[in-house]
């Protein structure tokens, strides 16, 4: 649906909650009665029910980003709010991106969006709404924003993550090996969905949302998908295979269930998963059966070189990948790896300190 103005937006926003309502006997929708100004994209609605009575102040944007979430309370006028107590805000739009959704929520700022995406709360009259709309623009722009796909931003997420801020988008550039064209225009369009934060006037990076920023490079990365793999078999099971690790001198890197453990532990892992350079001199050397079904053993090659940057030798002697992209492999995985990792995303946000580090250093 393409409408020309915001009160275009406003009335549309308004049928639509008036028959989500009108489900619910007694309860009824109308404009407010107050004499507001009117500034064509601010209104106020009220809503009744038998005994109580409640002000909506609704704000309408033709286009909505995340960015805005943090506008929305600054731009509401302010003698609005006063005259109507602090009502509960509602914010309306075209289309509303699961980030921007996502901030809106946490913020305790409900929405309507005109493809279905509806969230409603208020006190009095008891009011919840929750309801699914588009998960993707049906209207998107010319220019399409940078997405967290492909090889290239794997490195430079890596780095947003494992490093703490400040750093100059030339530094990344450098440190992520990447052309400083490529790395402004991924960071302008992680500033806009608000996984970081920069300085107005240097454009220096000054926050990180690291645990967004993994999540949403997970939507675009799996680990069965994006990299190849073989499974197999282990003749003497994968615990004894994954001991045998520490003994040898090969390029091995450990990622999902066995390299989680390490952090947390949901239950004894299941399946090893091994970033190494060759499938077949892999297998022949510890005996590993093909298998299509029941494989204890998952072998991986890399999609992208930064997976194996910044790796980690644990206690036993065997080498892991790094934390950061040890999370993105268990978001990203099957079976119960999903859940491994948002255990591993808890356990780095109550010990930041002990994996993140606070320099760059050069590639």
């Amino acid at each position: 649906m393409h409408l020309d103005t915001e009160r275009e937006l406003l009335d549309a926003a308004f049928e639509r909650l008036r028959d989500l309502l009108a489900d619910d006997e007694g309860m009824e929708l109308r404009p407010h009665s107050a004499d507001l100004p009117d500034s064509g994209r601010e209104t106020a609605w009220q809503v009744s029910a038998p005994n109580h009575t409640s002000p909506l102040l609704v704000e309408a944007f033709r286009r909505f980003t995340p960015r805005d979430a943090d506008r929305v309370l600054g731009g509401v006028t302010p003698f609005m709010r006063k005259m109507l107590h602090n009502p509960p805000l509602v914010v309306v739009a075209p289309w509303l991106s699961p980030r921007s959704r996502q901030l809106l929520t946490e913020r305790g700022i409900n929405y309507i969006d005109l493809t279905g995406n509806v969230r409603l709360r208020v006190a009095r009259p008891s009011i919840y709404l929750r309801l699914d709309g588009a998960q993707q623009d049906p209207n998107p722009r010319i220019k399409p924003p940078v997405r967290l796909r492909g090889a290239g931003v794997n490195a430079l997420v890596r780095i947003l993550v494992d490093v703490e801020p400040p750093y100059r988008m030339l530094h990344l550039a450098e440190a992520a090996g990447l052309s400083p064209a490529y790395v402004s225009r991924t960071l302008a369009a992680l500033d806009e969905e608000r996984l970081i934060e920069r300085d107005p006037q240097t454009r220096v990076v000054s926050l990180v949302d690291w645990q967004g920023l993994l999540r949403a490079r997970a939507e675009h990365y799996g680990l069965l998908r994006s990299n190849r793999y073989e499974s197999y078999i282990a003749r003497t099971g994968a615990n004894a295979l994954y001991r045998r690790l520490a003994t040898t001198r090969e390029q091995v890197q450990v990622t999902g269930s066995y390299a989680v453990s390490e952090y947390v532990s949901l239950a004894a892992p299941a399946q090893l998963a091994l970033y190494v350079p060759s499938f077949d001199e892999f297998a022949r050397r510890h005996e590993l059966l093909p298998a299509n079904q029941g494989a204890d053993v998952v072998l991986l090659r890399a999609a992208d070189k930064s997976q194996l940057d910044r790796t980690r030798q644990v206690e036993s002697g065997t080498f892991h990948v790094g934390i950061s992209q040890l999370a993105l492999d268990c978001l990203g995985g099957n079976g119960r790896l999903p859940e491994e990792g948002d255990a591993l995303l808890e356990w780095m946000y109550d010990n930041i300190a002990r994996w993140r580090s606070p320099h760059l250093s050069p590639r």
